[in-house]
């Protein structure tokens, strides 16, 4: 069995090798809107939505898939299991691209205006 070929990896050969590796590993597949998530525990929709006086003007991390969007991007339904919150990332300045059916995570405050339970994300992650 011959181990070596004698050839030599060129620079541009083995920025592709590399570039093809990140790719397979799932490097850099997070795309992230406004401020960074910093918060490990994370608060199920539906215990937002059964109790949101609780949550209320608290940051929490929420999970879920985005199941609508707006078509500018400014705001977003996450699906949690059967649950889904209405997401305004508008007052935050943010605004994300079409990603319906994409996992999410978001940061933000509860807030309920009129009877109405709102997620107000600072930030955002797309996987």
């Amino acid at each position: 069995m011959k181990i070596g070929t004698g050839r030599r990896l060129t620079r541009g050969g083995l920025l592709a090798a590399v570039a093809a590796l990140a790719g397979l590993a799932g490097c850099g597949g997070a795309e992230r809107y406004g401020d960074a998530l910093t918060l490990s525990t994370v608060t199920a929709v539906s215990d937002i939505l059964a109790s949101p006086a609780s949550f209320e003007g608290r940051t929490v991390r929420i999970e879920g898939e985005i199941s609508r969007e707006c078509p500018s991007g400014c705001w977003f339904d996450v699906k949690d299991g059967n649950a889904v919150i209405y997401v305004d990332i508008a007052p935050a300045g943010l605004a994300i691209p079409q990603k319906v059916g994409s996992a999410v995570a978001v940061e933000g405050a509860v807030s309920v205006e009129e009877g109405q339970v709102r997620f107000l994300g600072r930030g955002v992650e797309i996987r």
